[in-house]
């Protein structure tokens, strides 16, 4: 990891420059594919009324497509740069989770697939059964596609599954990107 220190009107004593080495040579640890990345510490010491915010302290990493950035204020420089660290090893933590999650689920497709087949052999148990965490039951009354907005939006979703009256069968309404409703309504083939 190549950490550049610099000072803006400001010289960077020899141990505040070892302290941003050593606490910022730790973010490797949380996301490995920052062995070879590039951090830029800019420190600076302002005139302020508030003896709290007189270091700003302003860190970007970058490697491999993973840009991180940091800016924190303290009345030391040692304290500056160990809030940086802290909120960059969170950055650097959520990446890492990001990137390993990705390409861990199914697809829609597979899952539905899946409940298809499950359900064409009750019989049998199946593990897509198994991931199922809530089951929600609630008693639905007949009710109008006005009655069934009002109610959509009460809750705050953007669908509501109800017993549609006129057609005397069930049915969801749902909102659309462009901000209109949509009706599905289902037909057996």
């Amino acid at each position: 990891m190549e950490i550049t220190v610099r000072g803006q009107h400001y010289h960077v004593p020899d141990h505040v420059e070892e302290r941003a080495r050593q606490k910022l040579g730790r973010l490797e640890h949380y996301l490995p594919l920052l062995g070879d990345a590039v951090v830029e510490v800019d420190l600076t010491q302002e005139r302020t009324k508030e003896p709290a915010g007189r270091y700003l302290i302003h860190v970007i990493v970058s490697a491999h497509g993973v840009h991180l950035q940091a800016q924190e204020r303290a009345a030391d420089p040692e304290a500056a740069i160990d809030l940086a660290a802290h909120v960059l090893a969170g950055q650097a933590r959520r990446q890492k989770q990001r990137l390993y999650g990705r390409g861990r689920g199914k697809a829609p497709k597979e899952i539905e697939a899946e409940l298809v087949a499950a359900d064409a052999s009750s019989e049998q148990p199946s593990a897509l059964r198994d991931r199922v965490a809530r089951v929600k039951r609630y008693p639905i009354k007949p009710m109008t596609i006005d009655e069934a907005a009002e109610q959509m939006e009460a809750l705050g979703h953007d669908f509501y599954f109800f017993f549609h009256e006129q057609a005397d069968q069930f049915a969801v309404l749902y909102r659309r990107r462009a901000g209109d409703y949509g009706l599905i309504i289902p037909e057996l083939s």
